[in-house]
C-alpha cells in the first residue's frame, strides 16, 4: 500500500475544501444580512475547518511517531536513517 500517496491525496483534499470553505466564508462577510440558515452554515462550516485542524495534528503526529520509531528500532538493524528536516 503507497501510504505517502495515501497521505497526499488526504492533504489534498483538506487543500480543497479548506479553499471552499474560505470561498463560502467569504460570501457570509460581504454579504449586506445572513438569516438563520446562513449563520447555522457559517458556524457548520468553523466546525470542519476545526476537524480538518485536529486530522492534520493527528497526522503530524503519526509522522512523528513514525519517524521516532525508525531511529530507535530500525536503525540498529537496517543501519542510519535519514531522516528530513
Amino acid at each position: 500500500m503507497d501510504h505517502l500517496g495515501v497521505l497526499r491525496d488526504k492533504i489534498g483534499r483538506f487543500r480543497e475544501e479548506i479553499a471552499d470553505i474560505l470561498e463560502l466564508n467569504d460570501e457570509f462577510r460581504r454579504a449586506v444580512r445572513n438569516g438563520a440558515v446562513a449563520q447555522v452554515a457559517h458556524g457548520r462550516r468553523h466546525e470542519r475547518l476545526q476537524a480538518i485542524q485536529r486530522e492534520l495534528v493527528q497526522l503530524a503526529d503519526l509522522g512523528r511517531l513514525r519517524a521516532e520509531w525508525l531511529a530507535e528500532f530500525a536503525a540498529p538493524h537496517f543501519g542510519s536513517v535519514q531522516r528530513s528536516p
